[in-house]
This record gives C-alpha cells, structure tokens and sequence, in this order.
C-alpha cells in the first residue's frame, strides 16, 4: 500500500486518539483508587506507548513532507510538492494571524484536537517564531498538532509517573 501525503492526518488522529484514552485511563486509575496492579495501569501505559509510536510516524512523516528538498532537485519539484501538500490541506496560504485564525479555525481536522480559542492562542504565541529564521509559516497547522500532541504525551508521561509510584506501593 502506498503512503499518500493524507496518512500524516490519519496517523497524527490515531496518536491523538491513543493519548487521550491513555490520559483518561491513567486518571480513572488514580481517582477510582484502583487495586494498585489493576488491568487499568497496563491498559493506560499500552496506549500511551502507541500513542507515543503514532506521534513518532506523524513527525517522521511530517518530516518527509515538509523537510528541506535535495539541493540537486529541479526547481518544478519544489513547486509540485508546494501544490500537493496545499491541495492536502498540509500546508496553510494565510500569512497575517487574522487569516491564520480564519482558515485554520475551519480546517476539519484541527476541529477535532484544538478549540477555536486553543487555536487563537497558539497563533498568538508562536506565530512570530514560525516565520523566523529556516520556518515556514505555511507549516505552522503542522507544527500546531506535532506541539499539541507532544503536550498530551507530557501529560500523560507525568500521570504515568504519578500511577506508577501507586502501583510500586501495593
């Protein structure tokens, strides 16, 4: 099966997805004051690993898609590539916050991990640092969902921490 530039959205979802139930998981587990070597500590710790292991094929794949071409490649390659990857919707055109806010705030898949207001703040806080320097800042929605879902394995690696010093205690 070939990997179309798409699968980047499909494995960043599946990342997504796993963290969450990972969190959720590792906060039944603490709040419900499960049996300390509960089936739900092993479930939790298993869906945070995959979903640690689709984060690392979303940035690998990202990395893929929007890292730098070969010096050697045809100036075309780099204009094809621009086209695939804004037909993808992997990419953004606006180039002001307001117009950043207004496509990324209707763009489906970002709907589906970040709030409008998430998305304003984040803009807010990182607009000037992604057009800095070797950035660009069409790839900034991509850089939006690699930093939210690098921010729910943080969660979920500090509430493993804290449901693995309970397990250690029974």
């Amino acid at each position: 099966m070939a990997i179309t530039e798409r699968d980047i959205f499909l494995s960043a979802a599946r990342s997504f997805e796993l963290l969450q139930k990972a969190i959720r998981a590792f906060d039944n587990y603490l709040q419900m004051k499960l049996p300390p070597k509960s089936q739900e500590y092993y479930q939790a710790r298993n869906f945070l690993k995959e979903g640690q292991g689709s984060f690392d094929e979303t940035l690998k794949r990202a990395k893929q898609l929007l890292g730098p071409i070969p010096p050697y490649s045809a100036q075309e390659v780099e204009k094809q590539r621009a086209l695939v990857l804004m037909e993808n919707k992997i990419i953004v055109c606006g180039l002001s916050l307001n117009e950043l806010r207004e496509e990324l705030a209707k763009d489906e898949f970002l709907k589906t991990m970040m709030s409008a207001e998430e998305i304003t703040a984040y803009l807010k806080d990182n607009l000037i640092s992604q057009s800095s320097g070797n950035r660009k800042l069409a790839n900034i929605k991509m850089r939006m969902i690699l930093d939210k879902l690098k921010t729910l394995i943080g969660n979920g690696l500090e509430l493993q921490a804290a449901a693995q010093k309970y397990f250690q205690s029974g």
